[in-house]
């Protein structure tokens, strides 16, 4: 609008014309409205602002309750899996210092991603037990303010650190502790989880509105446990007020707050629920007014010169124009949070019209695309070129029923190929409205491949933890199974052997007495296979070279393989040397190979390798997993029918086959076989297989470097060592075997003693402790076990000389015979010149 002669004088008027001018009484209402519209404009800017604060205080109120429910979350996670453990150390289910202590850790460790470790101390702080294998020395933790709390708090309760060192070269941590005490209510000791310093605010930089927003959580005594990005709000706890904040109800609204610096910010605290812990949500009220500011420059700007341009603007004109200014800022505003929550979010938006066929992709749309940011998009559902294949048209017609009405809410996860040659999954979430040419679809895409990956990896675990709880079920199954047949067994062949020793060799009586005990040798041939499996058999574990057995075993398939197979051989470890026990190895190899040329009725070619392998970082296998170090790798590869996949959950379970049964079947004890050994030495299996493909098996075994013993030549049999009437005393559960032993011991000319109860061989023992120049026992009684009978002798009498005779101990037999102070084992079914060996070898020490 052009100014009018009478409101706007131009710079040569006189100056009476212009003293005239500001005598207008036109001039001055309209100076008088100027001023209104200025007083108008100011109290529109001061109302925005305290709008402004007001939804920044909310905003404040809102991000506390919501980071402060996360973290009670977090700790309500950590305070189940805590009081699990706690509860199944009162009851007895978890004895620390065991292998299975440490399992069961881990087991409860890996649904908790956010913790690192879950650990056990004593009533004195020391580390019994950890989910950690390798992992840093343990720390006492006794003196600390968290472990005292748990000691004298009350049981149940969760008890934080402060950000701690826990290991050398190992990040600050955070300790989440919880007491655990007996049935009797005493202390012994504590269960707590390692995490990261960042554990309870992890996503505050996500849900954060601003970069300049600060969060902290402190204890009662406000020791730092959190400080969040920065540390601003560190500076307000510091200050007196801070204390007031704990007891006041109202805190988690949002208050101005002056620093002593002059800072002013505006502050919410929320107390958590789960924890004694205040976390503390600021932001500079300066940084929350910037908006504002600029705003309030432009408006201010805005307004003077129109009111120096133009003195007849209405004050209608005025305040729309206000309105109108203000309503584009708000607008402007919006739009930039929205595109920030998408940028941090990093989600993708598009639209499609299956009218028209138009459609729309963000640019970070086209990047989940695998397009690039400026590509062109042609019209049509979706952007096909790069999706799976198999998805394309599930995708187009979850678009199409979805748009005409046939199906919920559109949320779907596809694939997409990555420059790597790899898959990218992406979810899409979207929704039909109304458009101007009839539906409109719209929605959002994000990039979840990192949640498809977790997903699978949690669910292979779960797979790999149920079928290894499903082998040792097996096992201890098969174990006790053996145990009792065992028992039949070394009353068939220790009555067996006083018969044929009673009759003239070669007599006519003399023979069925010889199909007897061959009948008993094959019978303990086919126990023992069964206690490899089981892993529950005494053993003895020496150095050996493992290449020199592959041979021995190639060179007994090569004069048996059947027609049309050929075998071919590569060997390239000759120095590799494993722990073990050779005959165990040796059938163990047998059987694989075995199972190779089984799989080929075809005929086809059996590959047999042996390397040795150098691992620089952990490894899972099919079955089992990889600690870094050197392998020995055999592998045995075979041209058959493969392994249907339906199988391989099953594949090493004891008498499971595929071969049917019957003479032309299997006994389904060869894979139970090689998996027992491979465990028992510590390593672990690979598989590839596919139906119709073959198979290829890896044993990586753990190769030691201590020396070969040169095992030398047999010779003729030596006489068996007898006795000068020494005392035995003889305990076994079976009364049948407990007559045999002593008839054998009395034949070897010792002085046998016989009890079918092992307290009452205590007893005995008890009454008198110089009597007996040593105990013959067996390990799986009731009452007490053999290896609990001998370190209860052994209190008694130190030095006592104890045999060790068992069909199975169970697991980790050895560990407990070697506590026990036990070094003379024997696998039943005995034979008299086993026993009477070992007897002479236990009395040598």
């Amino acid at each position: 609008m052009e100014p009018t002669a009478d409101t706007v004088a131009p710079a040569s008027e006189p100056a009476g014309a212009r003293g005239a001018l500001a005598r207008s009484r036109t001039l001055r209402v309209l100076l008088a409205i100027e001023l209104v519209v200025a007083l108008a404009v100011v109290g529109q800017l001061w109302t925005t602002r305290r709008q402004v604060i007001e939804a920044e205080q909310r905003d404040l109120g809102s991000l506390a309750g919501a980071m402060a429910a996360q973290a009670d979350a977090t700790l309500e996670a950590a305070a189940a899996a805590l009081g699990t453990t706690r509860d199944e150390l009162g009851s007895g289910l978890l004895a620390p210092g065991t292998p299975a202590a440490d399992a069961l850790l881990r087991a409860h460790v890996a649904g908790l991603p956010q913790f690192r470790a879950l650990e056990l101390t004593d009533a004195h702080g020391h580390t019994i037990a950890s989910s950690r294998a390798g992992g840093p020395p343990p720390q006492a933790i006794g003196g600390h303010e968290f472990f005292t709390a748990a000691r004298e708090g009350t049981p149940g309760a969760l008890h934080l650190s402060l950000p701690r060192i826990v290991g050398r070269n190992e990040p600050p941590a955070i300790t989440v502790a919880m007491d655990w005490r007996d049935a009797e209510g005493r202390f012994r000791g504590v269960v707590m989880l390692q995490a990261a310093p960042d554990f309870l605010d992890r996503d505050f930089a996500r849900l954060s509105p601003s970069a300049d927003t600060r969060m902290a959580i402190y204890r009662r005594d406000l020791g730092l446990v959190a400080d969040g990005p920065g540390d601003n709000t560190r500076a307000w706890a510091q200050d007196d007020a801070a204390h007031g904040l704990w007891d006041d109800p109202a805190r988690g609204q949002a208050r101005e707050a002056q620093l002593p610096g002059g800072e002013v910010r505006l502050v919410a605290a929320q107390a958590l629920a789960r924890a004694p812990l205040l976390l503390v949500v600021s932001r500079n009220r300066a940084a929350a007014l910037a908006p504002w500011t600029r705003q309030a420059w432009l408006v201010g700007g805005f307004a003077g010169s129109a009111l120096l341009v133009t003195l007849l603007l209405g004050l209608r004109n005025a305040r729309e124009q206000a309105r109108r200014v203000a309503s584009e800022a708000a607008l402007a505003a919006e739009q930039a949070r929205t595109l920030r929550a998408f940028q941090a979010a990093q989600e993708g938006a598009w639209e499609w019209d299956p009218a028209s066929g138009r459609t729309y992709l963000s640019p970070r749309m086209k990047e989940l695309l695998g397009l690039a940011r400026d590509a062109e998009v042609r019209d049509g559902p979706v952007a096909t070129a790069l999706l799976h294949p198999e998805d394309v048209e599930p995708m187009r017609a979850a678009f199409v029923d979805h748009a005409e009405g046939r199906s919920g809410p559109f949320d779907r996860v596809f694939r997409v190929a990555t420059p790597d040659g790899g898959w990218r999954h992406v979810r899409t979430r979207g929704l039909a409205m109304a458009g101007p040419d009839g539906v409109l679809l719209a929605g959002t895409a994000t990039d979840v491949s990192d949640e498809m990956r977790a997903r699978d990896e949690r669910q292979r675990l779960e797979n790999e933890l149920g079928r290894a709880r499903r082998m040792e079920a097996l096992g201890t199954l098969a174990g006790g199974v053996a145990h009792d047949f065992n028992n039949i067994l070394a009353s068939v062949i220790g009555y067996g052997e006083l018969a044929r020793d009673a009759l003239a060799p070669g007599s006519p009586a003399a023979r069925p007495v010889e199909r007897v005990l061959q009948a008993g040798q094959r019978g303990k041939t086919l126990v023992e296979r069964i206690l490899a499996f089981s892993r529950g058999a005494p053993r003895k574990h020496l150095p050996l070279k493992l290449q020199p057995l592959v041979d021995e075993v190639l060179k007994l398939l090569a004069s048996s393989r059947p027609p049309g197979t050929t075998l071919e051989c590569r060997r390239r470890a000759p120095e590799a040397v494993v722990r073990g026990d050779a005959t165990a190895v040796f059938e163990a190899v047998m059987n694989l190979c075995t199972n190779g040329l089984q799989a080929m009725p075809e005929g086809g070619t059996l590959a047999v390798s042996l390397s040795a392998v150098e691992l620089a970082q952990e490894r899972r296998l099919f079955e089992g997993r990889l600690t870094p170090g050197r392998y020995a790798c055999l592998a045995v590869e075979d041209q058959g029918t493969g392994i249907p996949e339906a199988v391989l959950p099953h594949l090493f379970e004891p008498f499971f086959t595929t071969r049917g049964t019957g003479a032309a079947g299997g006994t389904g004890l060869g894979l139970a076989v090689v998996h027992g050994v491979v465990v028992e030495l510590g390593g672990a299996i690979e598989l590839h297989t596919r139906a119709g493909e073959g198979a290829r098996f890896e044993l990586y075994l753990p190769c030691c470097d201590e020396p070969v013993r040169d095992e030398a030549a047999p010779g003729p049999a030596p006489a068996l060592p007898l006795g000068d009437g020494e005392a035995v005393l003889v305990v076994d559960d079976e009364p049948a075997l407990v007559e045999l032993a002593c008839e054998l011991l009395a034949g070897l000319g010792y002085e046998p003693f016989g009890t079918e109860s092992s307290t009452e061989a205590l007893r005995r023992f008890e009454a008198e402790p110089d009597r007996y120049a040593l105990l013959l026992t067996d390990e799986v009684m009731p009452g007490l076990s053999g290896t609990a009978l001998a370190a209860a002798v052994h209190t008694l009498r130190p030095a006592l000389p104890v045999v060790l005779a068992s069909g199975w101990g169970g697991p980790q037999f050895e560990q407990r015979a070697a506590r026990s102070g036990i070094v003379v084992t024997l696998a039943k079914p005995l034979t008299r010149a086993e026993l009477a060996r070992a007897v002479a070898r236990a009395l040598r020490g």
